[in-house]
């Protein structure tokens, strides 16, 4: 129930294709060929248009599970519900990981508003203040309905806590209230025609540019979790090697923050509580000439020090914030959440399974149907 009240992403997500699939991994849904408008001329043939279709399809991909152990002597000795306490726990953070995924596929919408749709500079992010919010949302949905997404569902926007905040000083007195949002599936009230969620797995963007190479005594640090650079590489957790040039050394930076190959070559592995934040916060980072673009869920702090610290710049954090027709996004919980519990052979305890299995897809009719509200997170 806890699980059930606090998932935004039910709130913006259509579940249309759940009733069709109950066996097999995958949906399709092929959408057909456009057409234009001819000019007729009387008694000549009208120029026949070729149709045909391209194939998308939802694939059921994501098996997420949270395990542990609980002993019954400690259910006996302790004054708390302990299962149910941990059980919450798990579901809270499934649900994180849940809603962090879905909102990721904002970057799949096919346009955005940024500071541009505000009357700045297009191309950076808008710092939404409560004298600009209306002009920023309003003239957001006129773009999304100069797209042509349609009217006839009261959109929806999904917003950061610092974001519903700003909104919240523009609408004092006019109801717009952010409190238990939770407890109302994440709903804070109309804003500028808008439904308002409030959701704080809003995903973010950031940047690291490493200016030059010389990056000796130096480290960075994302959401607490701080890389070294060095050379020779070492034994140190969490050291990062200095690459033959900045392109080389970023690679690495994403190796090291992903977690994929290279571990004990081009980075040592981070301490088992650093990946632990990270996996919690969902960072992904990317890189490309000597650049890093770090994605996670929510907010997070961006650090730097040392000697040659002057040699990385940290660029501004954006928030992608969601304004779209309900149900541009599509989802299939294959498998709703579910509380294993299994019995541990010759032990007087449990082993607990809180799991799930879904699919989560941007379908090409869903891309012109929302936007990607870039907002500075600075």
């Amino acid at each position: 129930m806890y699980l059930k009240n606090s998932l935004v992403a039910r709130e913006i997500t259509s579940f249309e294709e759940q009733a069709v699939l109950t066996e097999w991994t995958r949906v399709h849904r092929p959408y057909g060929s456009d057409f234009v408008v001819d000019d007729y001329t009387k008694y000549t043939d009208a120029t026949a248009q070729d149709i045909g279709s391209t194939d998308e399809y939802l694939d059921i991909d994501k098996t997420k599970v949270i395990s542990f152990d609980l002993d019954a002597i400690d259910k006996i000795q302790n004054k708390y519900e302990t299962e149910n306490y941990y059980v919450e726990k798990a579901a809270y953070r499934l649900k994180n990981e849940i809603d962090g995924t879905l909102l990721k596929e904002v970057y799949n919408f096919t346009s955005y508003a940024d500071d541009g749709t505000a009357g700045g500079t297009a191309g950076n992010p808008h710092a939404l203040t409560a004298s600009t919010a209306a002009k920023f949302f309003t003239n957001a949905g006129a773009l999304l309905q100069t797209a042509g997404c349609e009217m006839d569902k009261t959109w929806a926007a999904v917003v950061s806590p610092m974001t519903a905040a700003t909104i919240t000083q523009t609408m004092i007195g006019s109801g717009f209230n952010t409190a238990d949002s939770a407890l109302r599936n994440g709903y804070a009230g109309p804003f500028a025609g808008f439904k308002v969620y409030v959701d704080q797995n809003i995903n973010h963007s950031n940047t690291i540019s490493l200016t030059s190479n010389t990056l000796a005594s130096t480290n960075i640090s994302v959401a607490g979790v701080t890389l070294n650079f060095v050379s020779p590489i070492g034994v140190i957790a969490n050291n990062v090697l200095i690459g033959a040039d900045t392109t080389a050394t970023a690679a690495n930076i994403v190796s090291a923050i992903n977690g994929t190959a290279g571990a004990g070559t081009t980075y040592v592995a981070l301490a088992a509580a650093d990946r632990a934040k990270l996996k919690r916060l969902g960072v992904v980072a990317t890189s490309a000439l000597g650049v890093v673009t770090i994605k996670t869920y929510g907010k997070v702090v961006y650090a730097k020090a040392g000697t040659n610290a002057a040699n990385v710049t940290l660029g501004t954090q954006v928030e992608h914030a969601i304004l779209c027709r309900p149900w541009a996004i599509d989802m299939v919980m294959q498998k709703n959440i579910e509380v294993q519990k299994n019995k541990i052979q010759r032990q007087t305890g449990y082993t607990m399974l809180i799991w799930a299995l879904y699919g989560i897809k941007m379908f090409q009719e869903g891309k012109d149907r929302g936007l990607d509200l870039r907002l500075s997170a600075a």
